[in-house]
């Protein structure tokens, strides 16, 4: 009988029927209290149900009966996460992994997602190593991998050869290859762009997605969108999206052969994805080829290495040519600066006086991830602090509200001689008018490296912060580069670490000067290339229909479809910097 029950109870939990399967592990517990598999289930069926600390008294018991045992250690690590309790969780999935070092694959990935939350981006990326060794056939994994490989200290080179491992295992065609592509090759016809993205909702496609439907050219171009967004993540921008668009498919659900189809049988002419290797991408379905042209853009700061991708767009500054055409898989269509176009957030608050004005003493920020504090960015800042001695270093994270994570970050900033005292940490904000408020408190934003900010930058300018950034050799070191020229404040961007601290010491030195560009910066950005809309669309739709033309003039000449080599660049139609 006993052996029966823990079948039922086995069977229950496996196929989610938790009641069932909480009531059975107590009868049985009541027969055997001493079995720590018994409370180590219960503890897992607790979690479930969202009792973490009925949970957590249960893997606890199990440890007490069992203390070599590593599934309760899984278990507490999985509770501390969710109640993010970061620093613990890490330690708890360490001491499972030290128990068991085969631990499963999800073990590994959700150390490396923890890991990288916490700016801990070197041990996150041997992790997703790690998940990936055990889970070869599982592109999410490789693609976490690669999103946390562009946090470290890497040359393009390098991640452009990690980057086609991926292509290697994922981008290969499939058997039979497909058919030609049906598409009527007219250069001149109205085009069918179709957009493939998880980010048609607030976080994304309000900053930088609203001018690909409202200053789109419908005379010329057609705009049917691919939502892998979940639905119950959609918000009013997802619906916003969906009644500006020609078409709109939501696809989470297809898989890639299937969505393949529907692209296909869609006459999609560019297929533009938005993700790269973050979040819930579908870059295998692209080795289908299911458009002629196939192109990424903007949702992550490096190439797909997939030889299915023709082109990636990016801008001059962004990635320089030469160099930077080496580090891609793909062709690199560079836009007149910047290769992206912001929207202001309609719910920002008022910009205040400089915030020195008030405290005496000048407040250098960053609401970057923690993940893009690297040892070099934390150099980087520590030394800017030294160099104005009464400053301060605000820092904004999600993860911040775990005083594990907060005790580590002030650890690091003190091995590299900062005081503790001298940084302020400031976890979620729930609102986002409260999160933009509380760049009020910054007078100099400080742009981590090497990968810089996006979003982050702009809501810094938006807020009335001039920001210092230092330009690397890609694109992901570069980003705060062309947005500063964009605005055109070009001389906030260093080429030295030396270069870096010195204009930051420079502004923090000269108030005067600070409080011309706060109260000044809002007119700059709306004047400015960043904000103008019109002419961003007017330079991609450029790109798009030269793109196009390209595949009928070698389509026409019994050329397959692929990459291009040569360089193609939109034409500007306005200045690039339109500084106010």
């Amino acid at each position: 009988m006993h052996d029966a029950l823990k079948r039922r109870a086995l069977e229950a939990l496996n196929a989610g029927r938790l009641e069932e399967a909480e009531a059975l592990y107590r009868d049985l517990l009541a027969l055997d209290g001493l079995a720590a598999e018994l409370w180590n289930n219960l503890g897992f069926v607790l979690s479930d149900r969202d009792r973490p600390a009925e949970a957590a008294a249960a893997f606890r018991a199990a440890l007490a009966l069992r203390p070599d045992y590593d599934k309760p250690w899984v278990g507490l690590g999985s509770s501390a996460c969710g109640g993010s309790r970061l620093a613990e969780a890490v330690q708890n999935w360490i001491r499972a992994i030290r128990l068991q070092p085969q631990q499963s694959a999800s073990v590994w990935f959700n150390l490396g997602v923890t890991q990288q939350m916490r700016g801990e981006a070197a041990a996150a990326a041997a992790a997703f190593g790690q998940a990936e060794a055990l889970m070869p056939d599982n592109p999410r994994v490789a693609s976490q991998r690669l999103l946390c490989l562009n946090y470290l200290e890497l040359p393009g080179e390098r991640l452009l050869t990690e980057h086609r491992r991926f292509d290697e295992r994922f981008g290969q065609p499939p058997v039979p290859a497909p058919a030609p592509h049906a598409n009527r090759r007219d250069p001149d016809k109205r085009l069918r762009i179709g957009y493939l993205s998880v980010e048609f909702r607030e976080h994304l496609g309000a900053y930088f997605l609203t001018p690909l439907f409202e200053a789109a050219d419908r005379q010329g171009f057609e705009i049917v969108c691919y939502s892998i967004l979940p639905d119950s993540h959609a918000d009013a921008f997802t619906a916003r999206f969906k009644a500006q668009a020609d078409g709109w498919r939501t696809v989470g659900d297809l898989d890639d052969t299937a969505l393949a189809a529907q692209i296909r049988a869609d006459g999609i002419d560019i297929l533009v994805d938005l993700a790269g290797h973050s979040g819930l991408n579908r870059l295998p379905m692209l080795a289908h080829r299911p458009a002629p042209v196939q192109v990424t853009w903007l949702g992550y700061p490096n190439g797909t290495g997939m030889e299915a991708v023709g082109y990636r767009i990016v801008d001059a500054i962004s990635d320089p040519p030469g160099p930077t055409d080496a580090h891609a898989a793909e062709t690199l269509v560079r836009l007149p600066v910047p290769f992206l176009c912001f929207r202001p957030p309609a719910n920002a608050p008022a910009v205040v006086p400089l915030p020195a004005g008030a405290t005496g003493s000048v407040t250098f920020g960053s609401f970057n991830k923690l993940s893009k504090i690297t040892d070099g960015t934390v150099a980087l800042w520590a030394e800017v602090l030294r160099r104005v001695p009464d400053s301060r270093l605000l820092l904004k994270d999600r993860p911040l509200s775990d005083a594990g994570t907060a005790k580590a970050l002030r650890a690091r900033f003190a091995a590299a001689g900062i005081e503790p005292d001298r940084l302020e940490l400031v976890g979620h904000i729930q609102d986002a008018a409260g999160h933009l408020a509380a760049y009020n408190r910054i007078d100099i934003a400080l742009d981590p490296h090497p990968y810089n900010g996006t979003i982050t930058t702009c809501d810094t300018l938006w807020m009335g912060a001039p920001l210092v950034t230092l330009a690397g050799g890609r694109h992901a070191a570069r980003v705060g580069a062309s947005l500063m020229t964009a605005v055109g404040l070009p001389e906030l961007v260093a080429t030295t670490p030396d270069g870096y601290a010195a204009i930051a010491a420079g502004l923090a030195g000269d108030l005067t000067r600070l409080m011309r560009l706060r109260m000044g910066m809002r007119a700059r950005v709306t004047a400015s290339a960043l904000c103008d809309e019109a002419r961003f669309m007017r330079n991609l739709e450029t790109a798009y229909r030269l793109l196009w033309r390209r595949w009928c003039a070698r389509a026409d000449a019994g050329a397959a479809a692929g990459p291009m080599t040569a360089p193609v660049t939109g034409p500007d139609t306005a200045p690039a910097t339109g500084q106010a």
